[in-house]
């Protein structure tokens, strides 16, 4: 392991394989929530330790992600970015969106939506659960907007490989929307192959709901525009002189109408300090090692597994399906192993293996099989 199970909380007697869903919370963030509410007390001086805090993360985010701070922020969810591209973009009747068909909802229906405005949806079908380049590329043509997908699939557990696909969509007039809440904090990542990067903390980042990281590409979107707009998103407060002037924020924070969860940026810090005092790559070398034992094991039971062999084409995640998901479920938990279950009705199992994982947490898990 890459960090040792006492640093968690309610590790002592479980085999925690469900990073994918929910992450167990390092026991240090009491230490940080005690001082987020210490802080809360401090009257003005309160928020410059936030905004302190939330500068922190940008410059901890940007490291983990190689990417630039100013080109970071933090909304509640990824949900929210998704939708912020949506309606930041100007569509036209005929425009088009590409996504994959074993995506998540969030990566789904904000483009769902659009229908209404004569933009067509053009979904990706997967073979035996792969995702080609190939597949992606035949529904792009130039009257492609977005290519919207996930590095690490949920579903299946498979990575794309991330320089192609750039190098694939901008070869076009598309922008790439990169979801990362798969990759981020299980493998290395480099945001700038996305025009727009997001993530959620919750997972791999060993964060809690309500932030979100947030990358936007300035380079090569330098002039989108906030869709949704409040005190935050201009470069000065407006006074009643001119109560409607407004300039919008050079950096990223743009996107930000009002206040970040400061108190999930407290968590987001400690969390990003572990993380990166593992470092990015023996996080992903770990995770591999690990997830290749589990898929090894999986592939001799005979259940169809739905994840790459390939070890460049996973990350933490290994799914495979089996016939009474509810049943291998309560089995599992029986013996003190966690996984996480299926979804829409779909009798698939993820495994995920992080770096408070040992190989003695998948053998567990293998005898119980």
């Amino acid at each position: 392991m890459l960090i040792a199970k006492d640093k968690f909380i309610g590790l002592e007697t479980v085999a925690h394989l469900c990073t994918g869903g929910e992450s167990p919370m390092l026991k240090s963030h009491h230490d940080r929530l005690g001082q987020f509410l210490a802080d809360k007390a401090l009257g003005e001086e309160a928020r410059a330790r936030f905004e302190a805090t939330q500068a922190r993360c940008k410059q901890k985010t940007a490291v983990l992600l190689h990417a630039n701070p100013e080109d970071i922020t933090f909304l509640s969810s990824a949900s929210d970015g998704v939708n912020l591209v949506a309606h930041a973009l100007d569509w036209q009747s005929g425009d088009n969106v590409v996504i994959v068909d074993v995506e998540f909802p969030s990566d789904v229906l904000p483009w769902a939506k659009l229908q209404a405005k004569g933009v067509e949806v053009r979904v990706v079908r997967h073979q035996n659960w792969y995702t080609s380049l190939d597949a992606i590329a035949a529904q792009i043509d130039e009257r492609t907007r977005v290519v919207n997908v996930s590095l690490v699939s949920y579903f299946t557990g498979q990575r794309l490989p991330i320089k192609a696909l750039s190098e694939l969509v901008r070869s076009s007039n598309a922008l790439l929307l990169v979801d990362a809440t798969h990759a981020a904090g299980s493998i290395d990542v480099a945001a700038s192959y996305a025009d727009v990067l997001l993530s959620s903390c919750y997972k791999w980042l060993l964060g809690v709901h309500g932030t979100a990281v947030f990358y936007w590409n300035r380079d090569r979107l330098p002039n989108l525009m906030p869709p949704f707009v409040g005190w935050n998103t201009s470069a000065t407060l407006s006074g009643w002189q001119d109560p409607t002037a407004f300039t919008p924020r050079p950096d990223a924070d743009r996107f930000i109408p009002g206040n970040p969860s400061f108190i999930s940026l407290y968590i987001l810090e400690n969390a990003l300090d572990h993380i990166l005092a593992v470092g990015a790559d023996a996080i992903e070398a770990h995770n591999l090692h690990l997830s290749g034992l589990v898929y090894d094991g999986v592939a001799k039971t005979g259940w169809e597994v739905m994840t790459p062999a390939v070890a460049a084409e996973r990350a933490g995640n290994v799914c495979f399906m089996v016939p009474d998901i509810a049943g291998f479920m309560a089995r599992l938990e029986a013996q003190g192993v966690m996984v996480w279950g299926g979804y829409g009705g779909v009798n698939r199992i993820r495994v995920s293996t992080h770096l408070y994982n040992t190989e003695e947490d998948v053998a567990r898990f293998l005898a119980a099989l």
